[in-house]
């Protein structure tokens, strides 16, 4: 369910840059006026720790135990497979 949401946030967040980049208009800001100043920060660090949730999701499911015994048990299958 973390997952989902940091999915959900950095989406949020790569879209305000493609609409920076391409239009020079930044979404948060808008939607926060300049008395609201904390708000766009919160959103910011918001998608920051999704961002940072998301990369070491990636590195652990990357180099899980599971992942990686399963590589190896496929070679082994694939050995077994070829002798016989």
């Amino acid at each position: 369910m973390i997952t989902i949401i940091a999915l959900i946030l950095v989406t949020i967040g790569a879209l305000n840059w493609l609409s920076v980049g391409i239009f020079n208009f930044n979404v948060i800001n808008w939607m926060f006026t300049p008395s609201a100043y904390v708000g766009a920060r919160i959103i910011y660090a918001l998608v920051g720790i999704a961002g940072v949730w998301l990369i070491a999701y990636l590195i652990y499911n990357k180099f899980s135990p599971k992942r990686i015994h399963a590589v190896e048990e496929m070679a082994s299958d694939k050995h077994h497979s070829d002798t016989m």
